[in-house]
């Protein structure tokens, strides 16, 4: 991996980070499993100089492998990774920083880019914890449900709550509890109505692709570009809520 590329640190950069951060969980259970493709790690050594180490494998708290730049072997602590990447079929996953930086390039400069690196970068697949232990892990989690066509797994991953505490706010009606009470059970009923109607979404078999587009407070806009493996695509905007001890929950789809 190239050492020398220079990236500028703005929103989208950090969001790269932080996609690194949430999903190298899976590049571990990777390399603990065996992985025999090409992997690396990416961190910042005593030089305050972000590199990448090669061929990586895990020794308790540690990555052990060999730098890119110069073949040295090195050990890391896992805590110290920023991002992470493994080549799969001659394409990248992971490789967050990177697809930041290419991101940023005019359509030539992208092209000799991938020339030089000679794998296939497409959109990616961005694997967070199926837990509501981020935003876009609550929206896994309740597309596994939905997939399970578990209805109460389902209604354990929103809030209706704050949903219609949201209406009030948008409508600049007063919050009171006995309307947020009667919006919030009518928000429910419609919901299930609608799976009862139109039955459970499918997510099986596809790659997810998120964006953070928006934020406030607590709440979180967050597009999950779904790929399906006949290569259509759609698109989902949905507000993601974080309640203090119960996690994200998803809130109202945005159209």
């Amino acid at each position: 991996m190239n050492n020398q590329i220079i990236i500028e640190v703005n929103q989208d950069y950090i969001y790269a980070v932080y996609k690194a951060k949430n999903t190298i969980w899976y590049f571990n259970e990777l390399i603990k499993n065996g992985f025999s493709g090409y992997n690396s790690i990416k961190y910042s050594n005593n030089n305050q100089v972000f590199v990448w180490l090669e061929n990586v494998r895990i020794e308790g708290e540690y990555y052990v492998g060999v730098l890119a730049e110069n073949g040295d072997p090195e050990r890391v602590p896992l805590a110290d990774a920023i991002d992470w990447l493994v080549i799969e079929d001659a394409r990248l996953i992971g490789g967050y920083t990177i697809r930041y930086y290419r991101r940023t390039l005019d359509e030539d400069e992208r092209i000799n880019f991938d020339g030089y690196y000679g794998v296939r970068i497409d959109e990616g697949n961005d694997f967070f914890r199926p837990d509501r232990s981020s935003a876009e892990g609550a929206i896994i989690t309740i597309e596994n449900f939905y997939n399970n066509k578990d209805l109460n797994g389902i209604l354990s991953c929103k809030d209706f709550r704050k949903e219609a505490e949201n209406i009030l706010i948008e409508n600049n009606i007063e919050i009171n509890e006995e309307t947020r009470s009667k919006i919030e059970a009518v928000l429910k009923i419609s919901f299930v109505e609608d799976l009862e109607l139109n039955g459970f979404p499918n997510f099986d078999e596809i790659d997810r692709v998120f964006t953070l587009k928006d934020q406030k407070k607590d709440q979180h806009l967050i597009e999950e570009k779904v790929i399906y493996r006949d290569g259509s695509i759609t698109i989902n905007n949905l507000w993601v809520g974080f309640l203090k001890d119960d996690g994200w929950k998803v809130l109202n789809r945005v159209d």
